[in-house]
């Protein structure tokens, strides 16, 4: 490593190379965390770079605090959808209000695996109404409605990996 990288200590060597391996395996593209002065980057294809999209990496990179105005080397590419992204299910008819993940993580529609979903379809729910859980690295966020109605449509699958912004649910109020 360089030495604009010798703050860091072997711990923390280590938990950046479990996120690159956690990235791996996952259907993300990218991950970005900005601790203290410290930027992580990491990616396997398209990094979104305030607007604009970057190639691919051939490899994750890990960044030392750089100017604002720092730009990316590669040519910008385009980028193929996700699986996530990619919808499942009819179009949300006008109106229904979404529900979206909070977070990145593992979507969860029920407590635990004995227990019965949060909400089905056709469940009425208030804003404060918890309509599932994410998990991020074992940690487990409910998530509320944020709106009143009733539920229309599912549009993720138990334990299926979302990002944030995704919509997990869509509400008629």
């Amino acid at each position: 490593m360089s030495h604009t990288l010798d703050f860091l200590s072997d711990n923390d060597v280590r938990q950046i190379n479990r996120l690159v391996e956690t990235l791996d395996r996952s259907n993300f593209d990218y991950f970005q965390i900005d601790i203290g002065e410290l930027k992580v980057t990491i990616g396997k294809g398209a990094l979104p770079t305030g607007g604009a999209v970057a190639a691919p990496m051939a490899a994750p990179t890990i960044a030392a605090p750089a100017p604002a105005t720092a730009a990316p080397a590669a040519a910008p590419a385009t980028p193929s959808p996700s699986p996530a992204a990619q919808p499942r299910a009819a179009a949300p008819e006008a109106g229904w209000a979404p529900i979206t993940a909070t977070t990145m993580g593992r979507f969860y529609s029920r407590p635990d695996p004995s227990s019965p979903p949060y909400v089905s379809v056709g469940d009425t729910v208030t804003a404060d109404s918890t309509v599932c859980l994410i998990e991020v690295m074992k940690l487990f966020n409910a998530i509320p409605a944020g709106v009143a109605g009733t539920i229309a449509q599912v549009c993720v699958q138990d334990a299926e990996v979302v990002e944030f912004g995704q919509v997990l649910f869509y509400v008629k109020p």
